[in-house]
């Protein structure tokens, strides 16, 4: 009420309350037209901002083909790079674009300004809000998705795309992409204790002017960002060059030892240097005061060494190439050698090492008689036949020299059978019992027979067919209790918590098979107790 009501406004007192609010009304008018012409005037300069950005975007563009029609090894893999980026960039732009004629038509509607998308009802409060909750039809983007929900998730996936731009190629701009993640952030924010989303943010009573000035700005941000990007992707191209001021001549011979008779062929080069900076050599692990390595060689053979050369990139980055290499110390005779024993067993895969001074591995051929050949990764392997025990194995070394394949040893073998394995009973975890006196708890933990050669280099896997156990009653009657393949039966096993101190049980009939098929029988185990 203006007045009590037993003293009522005169006429005066009621023009002046008129003008009063009047005067006010005006005041906040004038205030607002500021404020517009405010985000009109930040509308408009980011418009012109993002035309520059485009132009700037297509001149990189054309510059990433340049360069790629004057060295297409280099930038032919960046291409994919470059078209999904800009791709995905003109993606958002281009759904932010469609957000701001949205906008302007149900502003302005019949009235909208269908070419330069200028707004007549900058003041409008109403269509944002609208577009926010997305209630109507007209109110969803083309998809039928809410128009702040889904351009929250477009921009944090475009943020994310960004940074991954630019950790591509040989050098990633982590700060560039900490500044992408910061640029597209959409967070939530807590204003007088209530929690209002990204989209609120933006959209929520806002003027139409001020949500298009901010859309406009993500679109710069968007152009920007593609543009350093592209900037990124073109530094990759020669990212990862060194800069050289000295050039000279090298012969790199493909063999450091010469057979007599045979060819010496080196490669002749260039070899490019920056004599400003000294590369770090290392040779086995200590470092090179000098860029040549010279010792002594004493030992006969083939030798290898390796080591690692570090060089600094222009942008700083240390990369290490690492090398290796060998040569021979001796005279050029091919040796042979039997890894495990100067024999070799029928029916067994015989591990032997050859090589020929001189000469690569990948070059040395060997060929055997009475026996097959295999090549490993670690050299070779023999297996002689079972008819060929007693006999003797040739071994023949060939090596291919400057073309053509040349012999070079000979080396025979004797051929013997595998000895046989001591039967042995398995208890705990790795337990062994074939002699002796065993504790009654390891006896009772033994679950499995096995065969093995105690205390051989020979590593022969024999596979236990079928055992016994034997044992006496009070009679002295002989109880044998048999099993089929290894494993031990319940009844042996209840032989063995009977057995006590003082009496003995024997494990017997064992039969086993090795490698070579053959059906052997082992000799059988005393088992007492200690």
């Amino acid at each position: 009420m203006s007045g009590a009501t037993n003293c009522p406004e005169t006429p005066r007192q009621k023009m002046i309350a008129m003008m009063y609010l009047v005067l006010t009304a005006m005041l906040a008018l004038n205030v607002s037209a500021q404020i517009l012409n405010g985000y009109t005037s930040i509308y408009e300069s980011m418009t012109k901002s993002v035309q520059i950005a485009q132009g700037n975007n297509a001149n990189l563009e054309y510059k990433f083909g340049s360069l790629e029609d004057q060295n297409p090894v280099k930038a032919k893999p960046m291409r994919p790079y470059v078209d999904s980026l800009v791709k995905e960039s003109n993606a958002l732009y281009q759904y932010l674009d469609t957000f701001k004629h949205t906008l302007v038509m149900l502003v302005d509607g019949e009235e909208a300004d269908k070419k330069d998308w200028t707004i007549k009802n900058a003041g409008d409060l109403n269509i944002a809000s609208e577009l926010l909750e997305g209630k109507s039809s007209r109110a969803l983007d083309p998809e039928g998705k809410n128009w702040g929900v889904t351009m929250k998730a477009k921009i944090g996936a475009f943020s994310e795309f960004a940074q991954r731009m630019v950790k591509v190629g040989d050098i990633a701009d982590t700060t560039k992409a900490a500044s992408f993640k910061q640029t597209f952030d959409t967070p939530d924010k807590k204003i007088e204790g209530a929690v209002y989303s990204w989209e609120k943010q933006l959209l929520e009573d806002q003027p139409a002017i001020a949500v298009l000035a901010t859309v406009t700005k993500l679109q710069n941000d968007v152009r920007n960002t593609e543009a350093e990007c592209l900037n990124h992707i073109i530094g990759q191209l020669d990212a990862g060059d060194f800069r050289v001021n000295k050039i000279q001549a090298l012969a790199i011979a493909d063999e450091q030892y010469v057979l007599r008779g045979s060819k010496y062929r080196a490669k002749i080069v260039l070899a490019a240097t920056d004599s400003t900076k000294d590369p770090v050599i290392e040779i086995n692990g200590k470092p090179l005061e000098k860029d040549i390595y010279e010792f002594t060689a004493t030992t006969l053979g083939k030798q290898k060494y390796k080591g690692n050369i570090k060089m600094k990139k222009p942008n700083g980055e240390e990369i290490s190439y690492p090398f290796e290499t060998e040569y021979v110390v001796g005279e050029p005779t091919a040796t042979v050698s039997a890894d495990m024993m100067n024999v070799l067993y029928a029916g067994f895969s015989n591990p032997i090492s050859v090589s020929v001074p001189g000469v690569n591995s990948g070059d040395v051929s060997v060929s055997v008689s009475g026996a097959s050949i295999s090549k490993t990764a670690k050299g070779w392997v023999v297996t002689p036949h079972p008819s060929q025990v007693g006999k003797m194995c040739d071994i023949n070394v060939s090596a291919n020299i400057g073309g053509k394949s040349q012999h070079m040893a000979k080396h025979s073998f004797r051929v013997k059978k595998l000895p046989n394995p001591a039967a042995m009973l398995k208890y705990g975890k790795d337990g062994r019992f074939y002699v002796g006196k065993i504790a009654k708890t390891d006896l009772i933990s033994a679950d499995e027979v096995v065969a093995e050669l105690p205390d051989a280099d020979l590593n022969v896997k024999y596979n236990v067919l079928s055992f016994s156990i034997k044992s006496t009653d009070s009679m002295g009657n002989t109880i044998v209790e048999p099993a089929q393949g290894s494993r031990l039966t319940d009844k042996q096993k209840s032989v063995f918590k009977k057995l006590v101190k003082g009496k003995t049980i024997y494990l017997s009939d064992v039969f086993a098979t090795g490698p070579d098929k053959v059906r052997r029988q082992l000799s059988p185990v005393e088992i007492a107790l200690k």
